[in-house]
């Protein structure tokens, strides 16, 4: 028997959108954020969901409300799954940061154990994970549950439940409103699903590139 893990990262807000430090920043979805939240929550309506946790920010639960219309799964809202906070450097941008912060920038996009000012470090995020990963396993096992959550909360799952390297997870996009599983069998932990996007788009078929990350081929 499996139990199945769906990883769900909130739809766009305006700090997303502006590639801000948003992790203890309440901010809301925008009007996309809204409609890849309706989306995906479409998609989600033939799926058995037994469990929903999610995320106390306001965009997560934002994201959950149209899951919770089509499919009928309440949230229950975990404290473990809200995002890194980022201390003083809080709805900044990374250009902010290195104007007033370049040292330490550095040392805390190195290190684990280093936090922003008066901030949370990667360490501390992942032990949060992997306790509501632990929990959730033994609870309900051979069942599926679904985490409306953010996009450092994933990484940190892949990271410390998965055990991939911080360095190979550069390499990995976690966009708003995509979907990520992780399915477990006799402990054994697979990724089934990956920063899927299709609901809102096929990437397959872009032709234009995502913001900040280079150009794509274009179609032949």
């Amino acid at each position: 028997m499996t139990t199945r893990f769906i990883l769900v990262r909130h739809g766009e807000t305006n700090s997303s959108k502006e590639r801000r430090f948003a992790g203890a920043t309440d901010t809301p979805l925008s009007d996309v954020g809204h409609e890849q939240a309706l989306v995906l929550a479409k998609r989600l309506r033939a799926v058995r969901i037994d469990v929903m946790h999610v995320s106390p920010l306001t965009r997560c639960q934002q994201t959950a409300a149209p899951i919770t219309e089509i499919t009928g799964r309440k949230a229950t809202i975990t404290e473990d799954l809200r995002e890194c906070h980022f201390g003083d450097w809080e709805d900044l941008t990374i250009t902010d940061v290195l104007e007033k912060w370049p040292e330490d920038l550095t040392k805390w996009a190195s290190d684990d154990t280093i936090p922003p000012p008066n901030g949370e470090c990667w360490n501390d995020l992942g032990d949060r994970v992997e306790h509501w990963f632990g929990e959730a396993l033994e609870r309900y096992k051979n069942r599926t549950v679904l985490a409306v959550t953010h996009g450092g909360v994933i990484i940190a799952f892949a990271r410390r439940v998965m055990g991939i390297p911080r360095e190979a997870m550069d390499a990995f996009l976690v966009e708003t409103g995509s979907v990520s599983m992780v399915h477990v069998n006799d402990g054994r932990k697979r990724i089934r699903l990956w920063n899927d996007i299709t609901q809102q788009r096929d990437p397959l078929m872009e032709t234009t590139p995502l913001p900040g990350y280079g150009p794509t081929r274009p179609k032949t």
